[in-house]
C-alpha cells in the first residue's frame, strides 16, 4: 500500500493540471471567484443590457439588436463581448414586455438573465430593470447600450478594474472620447439648416458605455423629477450630484472610438469591419 503522502501529492499534480487548462479568462474569473470566497461582503458586479429600443431611426425589418452580425445577432454579440471583457456576477437583458424574438436566440451566453420589463425610454427601461433587480446597495450596476457590440476588451477591463482599484470612486465611471469634430449650431426656425455658431469642443467628450454606478446611487438618480427624459446614466447621475451636497461627479474613463453605437443601417457595414479589424471573435 503506497504511502498517504503519495495520494496527496498525486491529487495536488491533478490540480495543477487542471488549472493549466484553463483560459486566461478563466483563470481571472476563477480567482476571482476565489477572492469572493474569502469575502463574501464584497460588491458585485451586475451588468444591465436595456435592450427594449424600436429603433425608428434604425429602421429595417426588426429592431437593430436582432439584426444579423458577424454570424450571431448584434445583441447576441453583444453579450457575448461583455462575457469576454467583464467577469461580472449577473448579465441582466431588459427586454419589451412583448418581445417575443430574444426566447429564439441560438447563441446567447449561459447565464444571461432576461426581465421583460422594458419601458418607453432608456431612462425608464434601466430604472424598471433595478427595481426588478435583487441586490445591495453597494453593488456596481454596469449598463450597456445593446447596440454597442464592438466595445473592446481593453476598454472593459480598465473599467472594471476601476471598481476594484477605487473604491472611493462612488459615483461611478463612464467610457467616452473627447471630440475631435468640428460642432456647428444651427440658427433655430427656417427650413434650411443653417449654421449659426461654432462651439468649443476643448471640454467636450461623446459618452459611450458601459456607465458604471452604485445600485442605490443610480436609483436615487433615476428617481429624480425629469430623469425618465434623461439620454444616459451620467446624466442623471450628473444632476443627482449637483443636487446633493456636491458630491464627486462621475469620471470619465478613456475609451474607443472603435465602440460606435448601431443607430443607422449603414452603421451594421462599420460594425462588420471593426469586429475583423479587432480580430477579437464576440466569443
Amino acid at each position: 500500500m503506497k504511502n498517504p503522502a503519495y495520494y496527496v501529492w498525486q491529487g495536488f499534480l491533478l490540480f495543477l493540471r487542471n488549472i493549466a487548462r484553463i483560459s486566461f479568462t478563466g483563470k481571472r474569473r476563477f480567482f476571482k471567484s476565489l477572492d469572493k470566497k474569502a469575502d463574501m461582503s464584497s460588491p458585485k458586479l451586475i451588468v444591465l443590457v436595456p435592450a427594449a429600443g424600436g429603433s425608428q431611426r434604425f429602421g429595417g425589418p426588426r429592431p437593430k439588436q436582432y439584426m444579423p452580425l458577424a454570424g450571431r445577432t448584434v445583441l447576441e454579440c453583444t453579450l457575448w463581448r461583455l462575457r469576454q471583457g467583464l467577469s461580472p456576477d449577473r448579465i441582466v437583458v431588459v427586454l419589451a414586455p412583448d418581445d417575443q424574438q430574444f426566447a429564439s436566440l441560438n447563441d446567447v451566453p449561459f447565464g444571461v438573465e432576461a426581465l421583460y420589463c422594458g419601458g418607453v425610454t432608456r431612462a425608464e427601461s434601466v430604472r424598471n430593470g433595478l427595481q426588478a433587480l435583487a441586490v445591495d446597495a453597494h453593488d456596481w450596476i454596469a449598463v450597456h447600450d445593446a447596440a454597442r457590440p464592438c466595445v473592446p476588451v481593453t476598454c472593459l477591463q480598465s473599467l472594471e478594474s476601476m471598481a476594484h482599484e477605487a473604491a472611493a470612486e462612488e459615483n461611478g465611471a463612464l467610457l467616452a472620447v473627447p471630440l475631435t469634430d468640428t460642432l456647428k449650431e444651427s440658427v433655430p426656425g427656417g427650413v434650411v439648416a443653417r449654421a449659426g455658431a461654432t462651439l468649443d469642443r476643448a471640454r467636450l467628450w461623446n459618452a459611450q458605455t458601459p456607465q458604471m454606478f452604485r445600485y442605490d446611487v443610480l436609483c436615487k438618480a433615476l428617481a429624480q423629477e425629469g430623469a425618465l427624459l434623461c439620454t444616459d446614466e451620467s446624466q442623471a447621475i450628473e444632476r443627482y450630484c449637483r443636487l446633493a451636497n456636491n458630491r464627486p461627479l462621475p469620471q470619465l474613463l478613456r475609451g474607443s472610438r472603435q465602440n460606435i453605437k448601431l443607430t443607422y443601417a449603414e452603421d451594421l457595414l462599420i460594425a462588420e469591419a471593426i469586429l475583423s479589424f479587432q480580430k477579437e471573435p464576440c466569443s
